[in-house]
């Protein structure tokens, strides 16, 4: 059996690294908050707490991540209050919907200024949730059962804040306490911006182009060796 050169076995490994993206049907997007009124947040906590304390602006790292081959979403990152608490979200969404036309569910509007008439909404929809949301070591579950409160689901896409036209997303969370006890619903409302993929930089195209190279050496020395 022939034995690959160090030089060829590299080549290998460093194209098959960039000729498969570790991620290709996940769409990451930051996360920021919902505009509005004196306390600007993106999670709302219903009646836990009063006034801006219930009210947590997300920080930079939040995520909403898309996977468009299994069609779920990820809501994760931290959110602190206007008393500084800190709560930390791991959400997850499925059963994907690309319209509600004919089922049971309704477009959430909570009093923005979008009209999903009129404005003709693009807005994708998962219909089932999970996950916690942390608060100072209280960890609150979005309800197994029944995740989403009314007949709403999570909403996606222009206008799906429902508190504006801007691209992002809202729900209104079923949540249990620690004892597992039903609380008042949660909201999540937020904006949407694309994070930008990386593209290798010229050197590491020339690092590339330098394995490509070596590959076709070191099969070329093999070839000479078994024509001698």
């Amino acid at each position: 059996m022939r034995k690959l050169s160090i030089v060829t076995l590299t080549a290998i490994g460093l194209a098959a690294a960039y000729a498969t993206p570790a991620s290709a049907g996940v769409i990451d997007y930051a996360a920021t908050n919902y505009t509005g009124g004196s306390c600007k947040h993106g999670l709302y906590t219903g009646n836990i707490g009063s006034g801006c304390t219930r009210k947590y602006a997300f920080q930079d790292g939040t995520t909403f991540s898309y996977d468009t081959d299994a069609q779920t979403a990820t809501l994760t990152g931290t959110a602190i209050n206007g008393a500084g608490q800190v709560a930390t979200l791991d959400l997850n969404f499925s059963d994907f919907l690309e319209t509600i036309d004919g089922t049971n569910f309704d477009y959430k509007n909570g009093g923005g200024n979008f009209n999903p008439v009129t404005d003709t909404p693009d807005i994708d929809f998962f219909t089932n949730g999970s996950g916690t949301i942390s608060i100072d070591g209280a960890t609150y579950t979005v309800n197994p059962n029944d995740p989403f409160a009314g007949n709403t689901t999570l909403q996606f896409g222009d206008g799906a804040n429902d508190k504006n036209k801007n691209f992002g997303g809202s729900a209104w969370l079923n949540i249990l306490n620690p004892n597992g006890h039903a609380v008042k619903h949660w909201d999540i409302n937020f904006n949407l911006d694309k994070i930008a993929t990386e593209v290798p930089e010229p050197g590491t195209l020339g690092l590339l182009g330098l394995a490509v190279g070596g590959l076709w050496a070191g099969t070329r020395r093999q070839r000479k060796k078994l024509a001698a």
